[in-house]
Order: structure tokens, then sequence, then C-alpha cells
């Protein structure tokens, strides 16, 4: 019981900054708001490259707990949520 009692603590504890990070939710609405854009699909297509890129990144950051790696993908993600217009 106690193992069961401590896993369940540890999982709550790494899983809490996931589940709080603005970039878990903000990186697939920011690809909804790329698809309903006005923009032209070869800057879709740019964005989308970039998203990609960014995604990546912010995954890798919390992989290793990198607060660096996740503010610079946290600076991707405004910089094509400010080009979205949201």
């Amino acid at each position: 019981m106690r193992t069961l009692i401590l896993a369940g603590a540890l999982i709550t504890l790494f899983a809490t900054p996931a589940l709080a990070c603005r970039g878990t939710a903000e990186y697939p609405e920011a690809a909804d708001d790329i698809a309903q854009s006005t923009l032209t699909p070869e800057r879709k297509k740019e964005l989308f490259d970039l998203l990609g890129i960014g995604n990546r990144l912010h995954q890798e950051a919390h992989r290793v707990f990198d607060t660096m790696q996740m503010g610079k993908s946290i600076q991707i993600l405004d910089g094509i949520k400010a080009q979205t217009g949201k």
C-alpha cells in the first residue's frame, strides 16, 4: 500500500508541471489558429513547420526538465500566435 501511495505522489509531482505549462494546451490551439487563418498556403506551411520545431523543443524540455529550452519553445509559440492574430 505504501508503494502505491508513493507511486501516486511521484506521478503527481512530475505530471503537475507539464499539465500546468501553457505550451501543453497552446501548441494545439496555435495549430488550429494557423489552419483557420486567412494567411497564404505558403505562409501557413512556414508557420506549421515552425510550430513543429517549437513543439518538439517544448516536449524535449519537459522530458529533460530544461527551463531554458522551455522558454525558447514558448518564445516560438508567442511569435507564431502574434503572426496569426491570436
